[in-house]
């Protein structure tokens, strides 16, 4: 039996979830863990909305102890640590939060949690190194173009891979490259990737900083290309036949401050809707296929919301399937929260 530990989005991460097509899933002793029967462990093992996962020890814990290795222990209750220690003369343990991750024992030792009468034994972590690298090391970024954070990028393409059904080798497209985000992580996971965008000064910036550094897959397909995701594809070859996956975070919109008035909200969503809706309307016939397409809308925060409506009616008009979670990803203290958006061509 395995187990796995939610992030703070529940319903973000349960979605992810089904990329590694688990069976029997059940809730575990807290809201944040669930439990499965089986699973592909190898997708497993690459989810962005799990904190930790692992199995559920057979047996008794002396013949656990008896076999590992790794000395050092961390659980999340001190007083079990203790107990632990003593029973089964460890060299130590620390204290680890249930959600966080320690390095030390992700590196040195042996992570146990106990859910009911059982222990569990932590296998894989969140990729936090990764993320961080693709976040804050990249030379070319500005918080003013509205960065989608990596983890969000990855879970989308996670939840993308598992709603495509195409049995082709996944080719990774996002139609607002931004700064690059979503291709780096495509490349580190060894997907094929293009992006394009009105502009392209910070992607351009980031590709060889991107491709000269340990994370990269130099083998795949990584590439740019100018193009305004509401108009017609000059150069539909570059897809070589193939319909992409579409992972993407459109425009947000303008800065919504404390002066900011309710009509001028409405303003913005309907700036907003003219980007989306043509573009929508141009990913329903520009592939051989409709696309899979996840991506992420505004959602502001103590106004009325337009946007989604607006995004159901073209999305029908033009034969998608309209899907999307309730949860929204947000921030303290952010006017604006980000609502995750699947169209797929299924009907």
């Amino acid at each position: 039996m395995y187990f796995a530990i939610l992030g703070k989005n529940k319903e973000l991460s349960l979605k992810e979830l089904e990329y590694a097509q688990l069976t029997k899933l059940q809730s575990g002793t807290t809201q944040q863990i669930v439990l499965f029967e089986n699973c592909e462990e190898a997708k497993l093992a690459q989810l962005a909305g799990i904190i930790k996962w692992g199995k559920l020890i057979d047996g008794d814990l002396s013949d656990f102890f008896s076999s590992c290795e790794k000395r050092i222990l961390g659980v999340a209750d001190k007083n079990q640590g203790i107990n632990l220690k003593k029973r089964y003369g460890l060299k130590r343990f620390k204290q680890v939060d249930l959600f966080h991750t320690d390095l030390e024992v992700k590196q040195k030792g042996v992570e146990l949690i106990k859910i009911g009468s059982q222990w569990g034994q932590v296998l894989g972590y969140q990729q936090i190194k990764l993320y961080e690298v693709v976040d804050f090391e990249k030379p070319g970024r500005s918080m003013q173009m509205g960065m989608m954070p990596a983890k969000l990028t990855h879970t989308l393409m996670n939840i993308g891979l598992s709603l495509s059904k195409s049995q082709e080798k996944p080719l990774i497209y996002d139609p607002f490259a931004g700064s690059g985000t979503t291709g780096f992580l495509a490349n580190y996971f060894a997907y094929d990737f293009l992006g394009s965008d009105l502009k392209l000064t910070f992607a351009n910036q980031n590709k060889p900083w991107w491709l000269a550094s340990k994370w990269s897959k130099p083998d795949q397909i990584f590439d740019f290309f100018l193009h305004n995701a509401t108009k017609s594809f000059e150069n539909p070859e570059l897809f070589a036949g193939k319909t992409p996956i579409i992972i993407t975070e459109g425009w947000l919109g303008p800065v919504i401050k404390a002066s900011t008035t309710a009509e001028e909200v409405k303003e913005y969503q309907r700036w907003v809707k003219n980007v989306y809706r043509p573009w929508i309307e141009q990913m329903a016939n520009a592939f051989p296929k409709k696309p899979t397409m996840v991506f992420t809308i505004p959602r502001y925060l103590g106004y009325e919301n337009l946007l989604e409506k607006a995004i159901i009616e073209v999305a029908e008009q033009v034969g998608f399937r309209f899907g999307s979670l309730q949860e929204l990803y947000k921030r303290e203290q952010h006017k604006v929260a980000r609502k995750v958006i699947f169209l797929t061509g299924e009907k």
